[in-house]
């Protein structure tokens, strides 16, 4: 045998450095795959524990203030003030099922329990009462409770009378998370391993099978969980049958002597299972080094490795959010192939999310007009209360003063002035949907062209108007008036942004919206409806108008022009209607406001027609009048007693039906405020026709209460303040005259 030649010595000297790089590299591989597999479960265990930790803080959240707002509702207050046990026990009922707990629980100022609901639990009424008097004791608003072979997580609530600064508590509102295998269940899924929650060394839930479950008692038989709330650092490694487990405990409640606490199982078995695997194919791969080592070292060259490491770095950039970063995607390898592939979804995932943080300035921005929409409908509600007042005085006045000219003009000026504020209030209803509306089915077209004459005249002659109808348009239900005030609104709007002229074109047509559109435009739903558009050729308006315009008070133009309500009415109107509104605009562009309004297959309805003014018709009928605002209640019965009417007055439903009880005479008509403390008008409603049948009912209101869809008349007339003397009397008259006594309530009709 010759001399080894150089090559082969290489060769022998490569294969001899391979295998025991191979075979150390085996030894390495197996230690730190089985010690990393181990830290990997032990990581799990406490990423699972911080999960519930993390979930259970978010429930607390959810639960704490779902238990205020319970605590809070008037039915709640009412029904605890009470103190009556069997009350309270048939009341909770309806409470436990709105608030959609698994136990509830109603307690007197002392901590009486006065009202349990845990559906088929075992707890029964001494077991609460002993769990509330501890927990009350430690003075603990969240706690756990061990009843009837139930574990619960609870939430104490004290119920006010009045404010909560006032610490007026009538009693407490329990609510309760039962911890059962279905929650057990719902943890494993997030956590992807197997828990088991304890009372102490009771096994409550888990979800282990029977026969692990039976093991797992006997190996923590006497080994109680750490008293401590922070996860254990060294996961605790036990056998159930012939599988290994790491677990790890948390206690739930860390000051309590027998409390609850929380294992995670992770099987060490199922996680090591491919190592078996992986060595054989290490080995393989040793072996397939060793003898394509020499070869593949030729393969590698840096046309490979430049184009790899351009998209390495290209996904760092995307990490930390920098979607510009250049790729070189040059050559027509699998890796220029990844590359091109990666920066489509680059470019994709830039658009999405772009997309993304658009839909969530909409949905912000909905929200917040929801919320200003509320606030404006109360203030408006309240202040028609005060303007029902100063236009009822200054009437009275101005028939007492005779011929002096400078107290008319006094009080003249005073009407003015409190018909401008029922003017803005009627906006503010509008804006916040709580306009008392008469809705009827309507041709769009019909309303647009009978405002085609006077629409020219208002926007003026340097500015072009055009109206294009649609050809056979489906129909609407609206208020024709507010359809009106919205196409007027919309128009003046148009004209505003046209100072040097321009054109206006309104244009009817039908659409259908798909869920495609509807989601560009949140939020909208899929659907058919008929579009009234009106667009102009204005300045235009940047994003961060648009956000703002329909705002109440809101404007653009100069200090001392314009009260910001125009845009903001008509957003009420249309969101009333159950319509929608959308805006398209650009600086220098002009503004295009698009109005979705549902279609109605039903025939078009004429109305009423302009009723003629008629005399305010006096009467000697017998009218109790019952409204909890004093000086509104006074100015009423001033009006009625200055037409001829006998006049009984109660301040709140209670004290109404007192002085129907004892009025000997008969009382032809009840005109009631719909809301009051203690009893609404609609209760009130209820008990005069078991009483007295025979007596007309007439409520007055400054907006819509009635719940549902808003458009819903009321089965009983409805006087709208502010008013004045004549339009009382006339809607007093009316409801005497027109009412049926068979009408009966609608169990829908509550305060809003």
């Amino acid at each position: 045998m010759g001399p080894l030649r150089l090559r082969t010595k290489f060769l022998l000297s490569l294969v001899a450095i391979s295998a025991g790089l191979t075979t150390g590299t085996l030894l390495i591989v197996r230690y730190s795959v089985q010690k990393q597999v181990r830290a990997g479960i032990q990581q799990d265990l406490r990423n699972s524990v911080d999960t519930y930790e993390s979930f259970e803080r978010q429930r607390e959240e959810t639960l704490t203030r779902s238990a205020e707002l319970l605590a809070n509702l008037p039915n709640v207050r009412a029904l605890t003030s009470t103190g009556d046990q069997p009350t309270i026990q048939d009341g909770s009922a309806e409470v436990w099922r709105q608030s959609g707990s698994d136990l509830l629980v109603m307690a007197g100022r002392s901590g009486e329990v006065l009202g349990l609901q845990a559906g088929n639990s075992g707890l029964t009424r001494d077991v609460a009462q002993e769990l509330l008097h501890r927990s009350l004791t430690n003075q603990n608003a969240k706690d756990w409770w061990y009843g009837g072979g139930r574990l619960y997580e609870i939430w104490i609530q004290p119920v006010y009378f009045g404010r909560a600064s006032e610490n007026s508590t009538i009693g407490f509102l329990v609510l309760g998370h039962q911890i059962d295998e279905e929650t057990a269940s719902d943890l494993s899924k997030i956590a992807a391993s197997e828990v088991a929650f304890y009372w102490g060394n009771t096994l409550v839930a888990t979800t282990l099978s029977s026969e692990e479950r039976a093991q797992l008692a006997e190996t923590l038989k006497g080994a109680p969980p750490s008293s401590s709330s922070v996860t254990q650092d060294i996961a605790q490694e036990i056998r159930l049958g012939r599988e290994r487990f790491l677990a790890t405990t948390v206690s739930l409640a860390s000051t309590r002597i027998e409390s609850p606490s929380l294992s995670v199982l992770k099987s060490l078995d199922k996680a090591t299972v491919f190592l078996a695997a992986l060595n054989r194919v290490l080995m393989a791969l040793g072996l397939t080094t060793v003898l394509a080592g020499g070869a593949l070292v030729y393969l590698i060259s840096d046309t490979f490795t430049r184009p790899l490491a351009s998209l390495v770095a290209g996904v760092r950039a995307l990490e930390i959010g920098d979607y510009s970063y250049p790729l070189d995607s040059s050559g027509g390898d699998e890796v220029a192939e990844v590359t091109g592939a990666f920066d489509r979804m680059r470019v994709s995932l830039q658009k999405t999310r772009g997309e993304q943080k658009r839909l969530e300035e909409r949905l912000r921005q909905a929200h917040k007009m929801e919320a200003v929409g509320r606030l404006a409908g109360g203030v408006a509600h309240d202040f028609n209360n005060l303007l029902t007042i100063i236009r009822g005085h200054s009437d009275l006045l101005l028939d007492r003063i005779g011929g002096r000219e400078s107290s008319r003009n006094s009080i003249e000026q005073i009407q003015k002035a409190a018909g401008r504020a029922v003017s803005m209030t009627r906006q503010l209803l509008a804006f916040s949907r709580m306009q008392v509306l008469q809705p009827r089915v309507l041709d769009l077209n019909a309303v647009v062209a009978d405002m085609g004459k006077m629409l020219p005249r208002l926007i003026g002659e340097h500015i072009e108007y055009t109206f294009l109808p649609a050809q056979k348009l489906s129909h609407v239900k609206a208020d024709p008036g507010q359809i009106e005030q919205v196409i007027l609104n919309l128009v003046v709007n148009s004209r505003d942004a046209m100072p040097n002229g321009g054109k206006i074109t309104v244009r009817t047509q039908d659409v259908e919206i798909d869920e495609f559109q509807a989601a560009s435009r949140p939020p909208m739903t899929p659907g058919r409806f008929v579009l009234l558009s009106v667009a102009d050729a204005g300045h235009g308006m940047d994003e961060k108008t648009k956000t703002h315009i329909f705002e109440p008070f809101f404007t653009t133009e100069e200090v001392g022009k314009g009260t910001g309500l125009g845009l903001a009415t008509v957003y009420g109107i249309v969101k009333q209607t159950c319509g929608y509104i959308w805006v398209e605009s650009e600086l220098g562009k002009g503004t295009c406001f698009e109005i979705y309004l549902p279609q109605v297959a039903e025939k078009v309805t004429q109305g009423d027609g302009e009723a003629k003014p008629a005399p305010v018709q006096r009467g000697t009928e017998t009218i109790l009048v019952v409204e909890d605002e004093s000086g509104v209640r006074e100015l009423t019965c001033e009006f009625l007693k200055v037409s001829g009417y006998s006049v009984l007055q109660a301040q709140n439903g209670t004290e109404a039906l007192e002085i129907v009880a004892q009025h000997d005479g008969k009382i032809h008509l009840v005109l009631s405020d719909v809301v009051m403390p203690r009893m609404s008008g609609s209760e009130l409603a209820e008990k005069l026709k078991a009483i007295r049948p025979d007596t007309k009912i007439l409520f007055m209101s400054g907006y819509s209460e009635y719940s549902g869809n808003s458009l819903k008349t009321p089965q009983f007339p409805i006087l709208q303040k502010p008013f004045s003397i004549s339009a009382l009397v006339s809607k007093v008259r009316e409801a005497i005259a027109e009412q049926s006594p068979e009408r009966t309530v609608e169990a829908d009709v509550h305060v809003g």
